[in-house]
């Protein structure tokens, strides 16, 4: 299995809608990428009582794929219209990384 994620870091002065990013743009995120093999989606928000600090990690998503060839055809055709609705959500770029998942489950 292939992980895609993109992992937000804060800095100061930036602002992020989770709401928006977890409801609306995750919704267009599964429409965009089903038709490449999108097998599981999943964002993530930092929990914590304090302000984050310059560089912490605030948000990520992972798209679940079966193999690189359909993880990297959905970043090579969805790509571009992601990290353009990104803009209606936040003013931070994501990292983009490609992982190979084990599963080391009992």
């Amino acid at each position: 299995m292939i992980r895609v994620s993109g992992f937000y870091r804060w800095r100061d002065g930036a602002r992020f809608d989770h709401a928006d990013y977890a409801g609306r743009h995750m919704a267009m995120a599964r429409e965009l990428l089903q038709p490449f093999g999108l097998t599981r989606l999943e964002s993530d928000r930092r929990l914590s009582a304090a302000a984050p600090a310059s560089g912490e990690i605030v948000a990520a998503s992972h798209a679940y794929f079966a193999t690189v060839e359909d993880a990297q055809n959905a970043v090579v055709k969805a790509g571009a219209s992601l990290l353009a609705d990104a803009a209606n959500y936040t003013d931070l770029v994501p990292e983009i990384c490609l992982f190979a998942v084990s599963d080391h489950a009992d």
